[in-house]
């Protein structure tokens, strides 16, 4: 993604996250936090109990006494004093116990809840974006804003209460200190001024770190996928070194982008552990000289039972503090990272859902009119197509022939409205389809292209893809117009048979049957049908055009071809030739005309001596005009 796509909204691109997502969970974050907060408070019993038992049962300098507890309960002799020693003990961790796991089992389904509206949400967004947003971007990309960027979130949510918890701990240690002897306390609160200082400066130096450590993960996971998705060709062309360097150069850029941040948070680590053991040890001297009686008359009394809780409770002081500065904010810097990111997803302008676009397409007859169509791409320089100017009556089968690089697919591109024209209007039944929404159009559109993708499930689930509820009836009618049906009885386990990444188990006819079933099953007002046949022998070109014949009189139907055989007996055959329609009519009106069509023709059926000059030229030229 380019820096300008992560624009943070509003400058705080986390905040803004939080704000839209975790608001609606407030009320379990709220009593999550409260129940970790108020286990803090019995979680710091133990060491006073421990410090009032060294005094007043082990060295017998001090009388049993607790703060809050009525002096009566408390037994006067040794043995009892143990026993009310251990029940104490045993209910301040069975407390802290129960209200941490309630706090955390609480602020957990808060948490996950929060991180599966953003995710949906982000998909959502990303699958609402136009075509061009795809073609400047790697799945591999893609999908780590989706698991990583959103897995980020989820440790910072993590680490978010846990800071809460440390927080709270801290919070509550003072107070106990406090009230043990105030004046060792104040000079404890020194400490986290130093440590607010030494967090702001790593602060400042890892954000950066962090924005190229996801950015790099992005690449890193982009490269996998493509070595991974195209392993055939990896192997076919021997090519297993080379993408083996590939992999090491780009994962090489991770691992030293992730090892500055590394190397930055080491030396954080380093600074706070030396901070918090100088503390530790400055905290035992004063307070020895304080048990000792060597210091001036205004400092409080302190037994050696108090110092020793003392301690605990620094401990409990400056270690959370340490790890709030460390922990949170590392993963703060991590989620700012990715929120960016994910931001850029969610702000983007969705193609479904611009403009005025609010009218639902109604198609009576499916008559496609082309009017005076030009398109060009975001950055060229000349149009892609250009004075487009056709129409489909309905129930026609349209055959759009033509060089390759003509602006064959454009056409197809441009009536699904994956791209808007640049001047002109496409019109379905005299509605221009810029004024409906996409979703509307769409859903009388059916489209199977040369290389049809099949999800990973069975034959069934993949031929009743867009439609909610199929039956087993017309999913096998489906198939038997698309020619399917008989192959698939033939497969182990029939419609449940499993077809494999991508379809990876079926032959090319075979999907490609599977995709013309399941553009069928949607019962769309038009078929478009791209380079259907480009991938097959010519017996399944047969089965397919045979199918395709059948279907002829249900609906309007665009044929993309390079074989020209696939649209010989189209109503009207189209022809394309850099971007420009060159000629039209039907297949012996456009041999007849001995013009770009014939000459393609003769290249088909291997009249080559026939060929004109001019089409000799282009070829000598090293144009592709011919697959």
């Amino acid at each position: 993604m380019t820096d300008s796509e992560t624009t943070p909204v509003d400058g705080d691109p986390l905040g803004h996250l939080i704000r839209r997502y975790a608001r609606p969970h407030s009320r379990r974050f709220v009593l999550g936090g409260a129940g970790m907060g108020l286990s803090q408070i019995p979680g710091r019993v133990p060491a006073l109990l421990v410090g009032v038992a060294l005094d007043a049962i082990f060295l017998e300098r001090e009388r049993y006494s607790l703060p809050l507890v009525p002096q009566s309960l408390i037994p006067e002799e040794q043995a009892g004093q143990v026993v009310f020693t251990i029940t104490l003990l045993a209910v301040a961790f069975a407390a802290e116990a129960v209200l941490s796991w309630l706090g955390g089992r609480i602020s957990g389904t808060a948490t996950y809840r929060t991180l599966h509206d953003v995710r949906v949400d982000t998909f959502d967004a990303l699958v609402g974006h136009e075509m061009g947003y795809f073609d400047d971007r790697q799945t591999g990309d893609l999908m780590s804003v989706l698991n990583n960027d959103v897995g980020n979130l989820r440790k910072f949510g993590d680490a978010s209460f846990r800071g809460l918890r440390f927080l709270l701990q801290v919070v509550v240690s003072f107070a106990f200190m406090a009230l043990l002897h105030w004046q060792l306390a104040i000079l404890l609160a020194l400490m986290p001024l130093v440590l607010a200082g030494l967090s702001y400066w790593y602060a400042v130096r890892v954000e950066p770190r962090y924005d190229a450590v996801r950015e790099t993960i992005g690449t890193v996971n982009s490269r996998l996928e493509d070595s991974i998705d195209g392993i055939t060709t990896v192997k076919a062309f021997t090519s297993e070194d080379d993408e083996r360097d590939a992999i090491r150069d780009v994962s090489a850029r991770y691992r030293d982008d992730k090892w500055a941040v590394i190397r930055l948070r080491l030396a954080y680590n380093l600074s706070t552990w030396l901070l918090a053991s100088l503390v530790f040890i400055g905290v035992f001297a004063a307070g020895a000289l304080v048990v000792m009686g060597d210091v001036p008359a205004f400092v409080e009394p302190l037994s050696a039972g108090t110092l020793v809780t003392f301690l605990f409770y620094g401990k409990s002081f400056y270690a959370p503090i340490r790890q709030l500065m460390l922990e949170v904010l590392d993963s703060y810097e991590n989620a700012l990272a990715s929120s960016k990111r994910i931001v850029a997803v969610l702000e983007r302008t969705n193609e479904l859902d611009t403009g005025d676009e609010d009218g639902e397409l109604s198609v009576r007859e499916a008559r496609l009119d082309y009017e005076d169509v030009a398109f060009a791409y975001d950055g060229a320089e000349e149009a892609t197509v250009e004075d487009v100017d056709f129409t489909a009556d309905p129930g026609d089968l349209v055959g759009i022939v033509g060089p390759t690089g003509a602006g064959k697919s454009t056409i197809v591109k441009l009536l699904f409205r994956f791209y808007d024209p640049s001047d002109g209007t496409v019109r379905i039944d005299g509605t221009d389809i810029a004024t409906v929404s996409r979703r509307s159009l769409r859903r009388h559109l059916g489209y199977v292209s040369q290389d049809p993708f099949l999800f990973y499930g069975t034959v069934r689930e993949n031929v009743a893809y867009a439609v909610a509820d199929a039956d087993h009836e017309d999913v096998v009618a489906a198939a038997k117009q698309a020619g399917a049906h008989e192959f698939v009885t033939d497969l182990a386990e029939g419609y449940d048979t499993h077809v494999g990444e991508r379809g990876g188990r079926l032959s090319g006819g075979q999907r490609q049957r599977i995709a013309i079933a399941r553009a069928i099953m949607r019962e769309p007002d038009v078929l478009v049908l791209d380079e259907a046949t480009s991938h097959v022998d010519n017996e399944t070109e047969r089965q397919i055009q045979a199918s395709v014949d059948a279907l002829g009189a249900e609906q309007t139907t665009i044929a993309i071809a390079h074989r020209l055989s696939t649209v010989r007996d189209a109503d009207q055959i189209i022809v394309l030739d850099d971007g420009r329609i060159r000629e039209a009519g039907t297949h012996d009106e456009l041999v007849a005309e001995d013009g770009l069509y014939a000459d393609l023709w003769r290249v088909q059926v291997g009249e080559t001596d026939a060929l004109s000059d001019s089409f000799l030229d282009r070829v000598s030229e090293g144009e592709e005009v011919v697959r």
